[in-house]
C-alpha cells in the first residue's frame, strides 16, 4: 500500500500496521501464559500500548532489540490516541507510516519464534 494516495495519508495502512504490531505482541504474551512462563513483575499493559505491550512481551521472553524500544514509543502514541482513525495535531509530527516497516517486520518475526518455540 502507499503512504500518500490523492495526496492524503493512507490512513487504513497506519491503523493496519499498528493493529498488526499490537495483535502479534498480545499473541506472544498470551502464548507465554498459556505454557506456564512466570508472569512479568510489571504491570497488565494497557490496550493499544505499543511500548509496554513489548517491554511485558520481552520480560516474558520475547528477544529483546534496542532499536525497537527507541523506536516503538512514537509508534505507540499514535496508536493510544487513535490517531488513524481521529487525525488530531500531534504533539510530534506524524512520520510516513513506511518509515514503521522495519520496526514491525522484527516484531513480527519475534513474536512468530514465541508462539513456535516459547
Amino acid at each position: 500500500m502507499v503512504d500518500i494516495p490523492n495526496g492524503r495519508p493512507n490512513w487504513p495502512k497506519y491503523t493496519l500496521l499498528m493493529h498488526a504490531i499490537e495483535l502479534a505482541l498480545k499473541a506472544a504474551i498470551v502464548s507465554y501464559g498459556e505454557r506456564g512462563k512466570e508472569k512479568p513483575q510489571l504491570p497488565q499493559p494497557g490496550n493499544h500500548d505499543l511500548s509496554a505491550l513489548y517491554a511485558y512481551a520481552v520480560a516474558y521472553g520475547l528477544k529483546p532489540r534496542q532499536n525497537i524500544t527507541d523506536e516503538l514509543p512514537h509508534l505507540s502514541e499514535l496508536h493510544v490516541m487513535h490517531y488513524a482513525r481521529y487525525p488530531q495535531v500531534p504533539v510530534r509530527p506524524v512520520a510516513l507510516i513506511s518509515q514503521y516497516d522495519d520496526l514491525a517486520e522484527p516484531i513480527m518475526s519475534d513474536a512468530a519464534a514465541a508462539l513456535r518455540y516459547g
